[in-house]
């Protein structure tokens, strides 16, 4: 496979003026690790697709070494794995591992999920904000199944279940659902084009309701029927 290292627009680096007047992309490792972690958990870099130090340098505008240390974290996760011949490639998918991830998340999610509702207990105006906005998002994915986008309704699935999951403020599950995701969304889109959006099912309003009700063990069974579903559909895919 040729090498693609153009990341999508929505992740691309802004650039800001110096004192001179130049305009220069001021991107750290931190940020380019951010945008390819993005990138990836949304399903916007295929499994398969390989990256270069120096074509993501080029891409974000700094240095290799940035570029590397960026790489060297996904690698590390599973998000990226190294071919025999030393490529960096976004990581592939088989049965055995789909399983294992399926087991985790469902095992994970739906408690992040349910701490949600221990962190914003009795502060319902935080649980109004927060399930507008997850409502916003919501209706962008469904206006995306409409249409049969499958990668707009990426996009929008892990910003909904993230949105939702970063307000627990559980930095240890986070990071572990995280990883889960690294791992799952490449291959997540590539089914989701296969299978077409018509037969998708979106529990994430269950998930709404749940929150504004302060109704944890429903926000656990909403979340865990959604990875249930999901996971359900990617099993069915041809590895």
């Amino acid at each position: 496979m040729a090498e693609a290292d153009t990341i999508p627009a929505s992740t691309a680096p802004e650039s800001t003026k110096t004192q001179a007047g130049d305009s220069r992309p001021k991107i750290v490792h931190e940020e380019v690790y951010g945008k390819l972690r993005r990138a990836i958990i949304a399903g916007q870099l295929e499994p398969g697709r390989t990256l270069s130090v120096r074509g993501l340098a080029a891409e974000f505008g700094v240095s290799t070494m940035p570029a590397r240390e960026a790489i060297r974290q996904l690698v590390a996760l599973g998000a990226l794995e190294l071919t025999e011949t030393r490529r960096v490639s976004v990581a592939q998918m088989n049965k055995a591992k789909l399983e294992e991830i399926s087991e985790a998340r469902l095992a994970l999610e739906p408690a992040l999920a349910a701490r949600v509702l221990k962190q914003l207990k009795g502060r319902s105006a935080a649980r109004e904000k927060l399930a507008l906005r997850l409502t916003r998002i919501d209706e962008q994915l469904d206006r995306a199944i409409e249409r049969g986008d499958s990668a707009a309704y990426a996009r929008y699935n892990s910003e909904f279940h993230f949105k939702l999951y970063e307000a627990a403020k559980s930095p240890v599950y986070l990071g572990l659902v995280e990883s889960l995701w690294l791992q799952i969304g490449p291959f997540m889109r590539v089914v989701i084009g296969r299978l077409g959006t018509s037969s998708l099912v979106d529990q994430h309003k269950e998930a709404i309701s749940a929150l504004r009700a302060d109704d944890a063990p429903k926000m656990a069974k909403a979340i865990r029927n959604d990875i249930g579903e999901g996971m359900s559909n990617i099993a069915r895919a041809d590895l």
